[in-house]
């Protein structure tokens, strides 16, 4: 059967869905309705479960939603039920920052490598990964079997880089790199463009003033 093409709207979501989930296990919450789950993340109802019938539904009419099977099947929905490799290419602070990150372990990334070609930072210990040279990334992505890598570079270099770890077999790219890639078809990339994000806040703030005047 063809799989059902799910929209990266509803895909979106799906993250903050298990985040939640994840809070209400941990308070032993054992289920829970889409109205009550509507009220605490400020999504409707309505929109809960068509996101949710995308996959199946998980619910049962009158009986609400088992919060620790639903947590586990949006986990599996999201390959969290899997390990994934992961390098860091750029030891700067932004890249140091996400090395230092220990939720990437508890949702199954695993912290293998760390990169750069500036000889300052090569050999720095980041928790418990040596940063190297830029010269080892083709043999160390082959030998440790990395999936993922997060691009913490300059713009200038991200294009070229990128190019080099796809043909080295890297299959998704986290690039915090202000560029957009074009990557061959089958790679994933996720662009994260903090500058857009803060400009996004920087626009509601300033809607919100014009609001109150």
């Amino acid at each position: 059967m063809e799989e059902k093409e799910i929209s990266q709207a509803v895909i979106s979501r799906l993250p903050r869905y298990f985040r939640y989930l994840g809070e209400l296990k941990a308070d032993g919450v054992e289920r829970i309705s889409s109205q009550d789950l509507s009220k605490l993340m400020n999504v409707t109802a309505s929109q809960i479960r068509q996101d949710f019938n995308n996959f199946g539904g998980f619910g049962q009419q009158g009986y609400g939603y088992n919060v620790e099977f639903l947590y586990d099947e949006i986990g599996k929905i999201l390959g969290l039920d899997q390990t994934h490799n992961f390098i860091i290419i750029g030891a700067g602070n932004l890249g140091r920052a996400l090395g230092n990150y220990m939720n990437f372990e508890r949702r199954g990334f695993l912290f293998k490598g760390m990169f750069d070609r500036n000889p300052e930072l090569i050999g720095m210990d980041v928790r418990g990964v040596t940063v190297l040279h830029m010269d080892e990334l083709e043999e160390f992505i082959k030998k440790n079997a990395i999936e993922i890598a997060v691009l913490t570079i300059p713009k200038t270099s991200a294009v070229e880089v990128a190019e080099k770890i796809v043909s080295y077999g890297i299959k998704a790219i986290w690039n915090f790199a202000h560029v957009d890639l074009e990557v061959p078809e089958g790679i994933q990339v996720e662009n994260v463009h903090l500058s857009d994000s803060l400009m996004k806040l920087s626009y509601n703030l300033s809607r919100y003033k014009k609001e109150q005047e």
